[in-house]
């Protein structure tokens, strides 16, 4: 029996011993189970956390400095003024008084053309003239003549008049003598008349005749004037297109003239450049050899070159030294006023739904703030553009994904 009790007690340590390992086990388990729960929250608040953290962005903090609005640009240099001078008459040429590249003055005389019997018509439209002036004088000395003869015969037809009139009135004369002394005055009166268009009429023919003549005699005159070719200007002798006794005719070229004072230079300006110069600004130019000269601009174009926005400008200096010649090129540097702006990278430039053109902030807050801007000018390794503050910290990477207002880090 005592077997047995043992054999009782030791199956109950077992069962005891089994029951127990299994709760231990299960509270292993059950904590287990209580630690992934616990880790899986944690790990969902923290991921709620990210959630509510701001969108990140890279910044950079910009000052602005003092710039000079002076405008550079490419320009090439071209003359004041070219003619090619042609010849106004015809004949042969007697000379030439220059050489291609001579400086020259105005009214110099360059080329003589032969007179052959220009002088000679001269001579004899003088000769014609005359002649006609002295029928005039002639003219007006028959008519005078005329006159008093006619002044007299009226005289006498009057007196012969009047005795007829009084005989007739005391009865001793016919009325036939009368009629005849009437006819006689009225005839005379009338021949004043007749002498006076006469006259009238050879003067105007004669007048006439004059002015034609003088026309002809100033014709003569130009024509032998322009047998001697003079410089239009002081300038350059660049091409000769003639031969000493070489016969030419009217519209031939002789020679090409050019002038280099003022020397005028040909630029152009951007669109966003042309508002910021004006007639008269100053420039300065300078070619490649580094000589510099002043300038002012003397034109604005007022319409767009079509293939290129640009707008031609034109600038002149003085050049009296003749150091510039024409189709060099230069530098233009036309002067401009100081400015406060900021340089940045083109690329962080945004646009409005409105279309407005600026850039992205962070402000003290680290909310994202825009600030419209004016492009300034363009350099190779930047923009400079103004309406910025002075310090202010801009979005260089991530500004397309933020709106203004938004809460970055």
């Amino acid at each position: 029996m005592k077997k047995s009790i043992f054999i009782a007690s030791f199956i109950l340590l077992l069962v005891v011993g089994w029951i127990g390992s299994g709760q231990f086990s299960n509270k292993v388990i059950a904590q287990d189970d209580t630690e992934v729960v616990s880790e899986s929250k944690n790990s969902y608040v923290e991921n709620n956390q990210n959630e509510e953290f701001a969108f990140s962005v890279e910044t950079k903090i910009f000052t602005s400095s003092l710039i000079d609005q002076s405008i550079e640009l490419q320009g090439q240099t071209i003359h004041n003024k070219k003619i090619d001078v042609k010849s106004e008459t015809s004949g042969k040429i007697n000379s030439i008084e220059f050489s291609r590249g001579d400086n020259v003055s105005v009214n110099s005389e360059m080329i003589t053309i032969s007179l052959e019997d220009r002088n000679e018509k001269l001579l004899s439209a003088k000769k014609d003239l005359e002649r006609l002036k002295k029928e005039i004088i002639l003219n007006e000395k028959n008519r005078d003549n005329l006159l008093r003869q006619n002044v007299e015969r009226i005289e006498l037809y009057e007196i012969e008049y009047a005795s007829a009139k009084q005989l007739i009135d005391k009865g001793l004369s016919s009325k036939s003598k009368l009629s005849l002394a009437s006819f006689n005055l009225a005839n005379a009166k009338a021949d004043k008349e007749d002498i006076k268009i006469k006259f009238e009429s050879t003067l105007a023919s004669l007048e006439a005749q004059i002015t034609n003549m003088k026309s002809i005699l100033k014709n003569i005159k130009l024509d032998i004037d322009k047998t001697s070719i003079k410089a239009p200007f002081d300038g350059i002798i660049s091409e000769r297109m003639v031969e000493e006794t070489e016969f030419i005719s009217v519209g031939t070229p002789l020679f090409s003239i050019i002038d280099l004072d003022p020397i005028k230079i040909e630029g152009y300006l951007s669109e966003f450049d042309v508002n910021k110069v004006n007639l008269g600004t100053k420039a300065i130019i300078e070619d490649s050899n580094g000589i510099k000269k002043d300038g002012i601009i003397s034109f604005i174009s007022p319409s767009a070159e079509t293939s290129t926005r640009t707008f031609e400008i034109t600038i002149e200096a003085d050049n009296k030294d003749l150091s510039y010649k024409s189709g060099i090129t230069t530098k233009i540097i036309i002067k401009g006023s100081e400015l406060k702006a900021h340089k940045i990278p083109p690329s962080i430039l945004t646009l409005l739904d409105d279309g407005t053109v600026g850039v992205k902030a962070v402000d003290n807050e680290n909310k994202v703030t825009f600030y419209p801007t004016k492009t300034i000018k363009d350099t190779i390794d930047g923009m400079w553009v103004s309406g910025l503050p002075e310090k202010v910290n801009l979005i260089v990477s991530g500004q397309e994904y933020i709106s203004i207002g938004e809460a970055v880090n």
